[in-house]
């Protein structure tokens, strides 16, 4: 069902709507709404991916973009990349965005883009950063999520090195759950979303 179908749905998507698999990292609704605010705005534009999971930030930059917009995915995972393509089926957005199997930088098409997500990196941090800097078009900004204190200052020293300004914020979020007729709030891991402009 499109999501925008889904009854009394607003705004990002609830985390239970998406398809999940054991071990596939997911971009927490939370971190999305976050993010899509940092990116926005996304309408009509070519937005790069690297690191897709469970889709669930393709499906909400696919969403932003809109039908005049392209997203495009790098994903090293063969399980994540068709986790993805299910997701973005599921949501009716397959035809807005395209999911690369394949690792990152050496993946990353040649075109260029005008907004980028990573988020995943594993130990090609700085490679991947530096080669969607070189693909991002003058006035884009790039943006990435960081559960490591390393990976945050890699990243804002190699983004302040390459002539990013830089901003950066640590969310510590919780959300409200219904349990035998009570509510309780639940904690997620902290985040550290940094992002950069050109």
């Amino acid at each position: 069902m499109p999501v925008d179908d889904i009854p009394g749905y607003r705004g990002v998507i609830a985390d239970e709507w998406f398809e999940r698999a054991p071990r596939v990292p997911m971009t927490k609704n939370v971190t999305r709404s976050v993010l899509i605010s940092l990116l926005s705005p996304l309408e009509g534009q070519f937005v790069l991916e690297v690191g897709s999971g469970t889709g669930a930030m393709t499906v909400e930059l696919s969403r932003a973009a809109g039908r005049s917009g392209r997203v495009t995915s790098v994903e090293i995972s063969l399980i994540a990349a068709g986790l993805t393509k299910r997701n973005l089926e599921r949501a009716s957005l397959l035809d807005r965005a395209t999911v690369i199997h394949g690792k990152a930088p050496e993946h990353i098409p040649g075109e260029t883009f005008d907004a980028v997500f990573i988020g995943g990196h594993g130990s090609e941090l700085e490679a991947i950063i530096g080669a969607c800097a070189e693909r991002m078009n003058r006035g884009g900004r790039l943006a990435l999520t960081s559960i490591s204190p390393r990976t945050t200052d890699r990243s804002i020293t190699f983004l302040e090195n390459t002539g990013f300004r830089v901003g950066l914020w640590r969310l510590h979020s919780s959300c409200g759950h219904k349990t035998d007729g009570d509510w309780i709030i639940l904690g997620n891991n902290p985040v550290d979303v940094i992002w950069g402009d050109r």
